[in-house]
């Protein structure tokens, strides 16, 4: 080229190849990046077997499951582009369900529950199995905040009596923990008496949601249910079977709306934020992998933030904060009890 010879050599080209490239060369036309064959069935079946110790594998199969039904078992997975993803997101959220006459559109959480599992495997394949060139953008469609239910002291109080009723003569005990460590439910029912640490009065999580290990302290009322309940050496603490329709009776008995197991959980959460215990601290508490998942219960806490705003009176005016009013901060920021009796 411009009067000067190239010379390019491979032991493997056969002469066909060696005429192709330079009439490529001649041609500047670019040679086709090779492609990845790896289709989506089989970055599924990889992906499954690199998680079987995960909580929510069933999940996970069922996401897939859809997920090579609506894109194909043999597509690979360099033809998932973002718009032929995006125009999969399009036609979920258009999507009716329920039985005719009482149908309702898909919600954002369904469709994006399979949207993050497949941008997971994707992100998987690029960076740790090297079969992706590039992963492509997926944007989760936003999701409204739901109500947050939780008991007032008055509820709690109704829900106790009717679980103390019970012929599950676990079931108030259950209540009682869980309102006062806010356990998820899947951590309480499988909770064996090996990881109950009454001497030091913790609850040793060993696989949780997030997959990390976690401690939660006991306080009076939680430590004196278990103890009734009788340590034992090993086994679980709760008997799961029965335990799930014998809370659904003493939510009906007791006359709660719009109540399930996991509103304990929001219970603890709301109170201890009420309490006084930090944003932070709470995350620790529950477990949550990020503080955003916090942030849901930080509406509860207003007499924080006056209290935040009340050290900086004195600022714009001729004298400083009273000795008063910094001693009333101080009252608001150090409440007593995290939690109403639930004894």
């Amino acid at each position: 080229m411009d009067g000067k010879q190239k010379r390019v050599y491979k032991a493997e080209w056969t002469k066909d190849d060696a005429e192709q490239a330079l009439a490529a060369f001649l041609l500047k036309v670019e040679q086709p990046k090779p492609r990845h064959g790896m289709t989506l069935a089989e970055a599924a079946e990889r992906y499954l077997a690199t998680k079987v110790r995960k909580r929510t594998l069933k999940k996970d199969e069922r996401f897939l499951k859809h997920l090579k039904s609506a894109f194909g078992v043999d597509t690979p997975l360099e033809d998932l582009t973002a718009s032929r993803i995006s125009e999969y997101k399009a036609k979920g959220l258009a999507s009716k369900v329920g039985k005719p006459g009482a149908e309702r559109l898909l919600t954002a959480a369904a469709v994006n529950r399979p949207l993050a599992l497949l941008r997971h495997l994707l992100r998987v394949a690029h960076e740790e199995w090297e079969v992706l060139p590039a992963v492509p953008k997926i944007r989760l469609e936003k999701e409204p905040q739901g109500r947050l239910r939780w008991l007032t002291e008055d509820e709690i109080k109704k829900l106790l009596e009717a679980c103390g009723k019970s012929r599950n003569r676990d079931l108030r005990a259950a209540a009682v923990v869980a309102i006062n460590t806010g356990l998820r439910r899947s951590e309480l029912l499988g909770l064996t008496w090996d990881r109950v640490d009454l001497s030091r009065g913790v609850i040793r999580l060993e696989l949780t949601k997030g997959g990390k290990r976690r401690e939660v302290p006991l306080n009076g009322d939680s430590y004196t249910a278990l103890v009734i309940l009788g340590p034992k050496e090993s086994g679980r603490v709760f008997r799961r079977q029965s335990l799930r329709k014998a809370y659904e009776n003493a939510v009906r008995n007791a006359k709660l709306d719009d109540v399930n197991f996991h509103t304990l959980r929001h219970t603890f959460a709301s109170w201890a934020v009420m309490r006084g215990v930090s944003l932070k601290e709470l995350q620790e508490l529950l477990g949550h992998s990020s503080l955003a998942m916090t942030m849901r219960y930080a509406h509860l806490a207003p007499e924080r933030l006056r209290s935040a705003v009340t050290r900086l009176e004195g600022l714009t005016s001729s004298q400083p904060a009273t000795e008063s009013t910094q001693a009333s901060t101080q009252d608001v920021c150090s409440p007593e009890g995290i939690l109403p009796n639930s004894a």
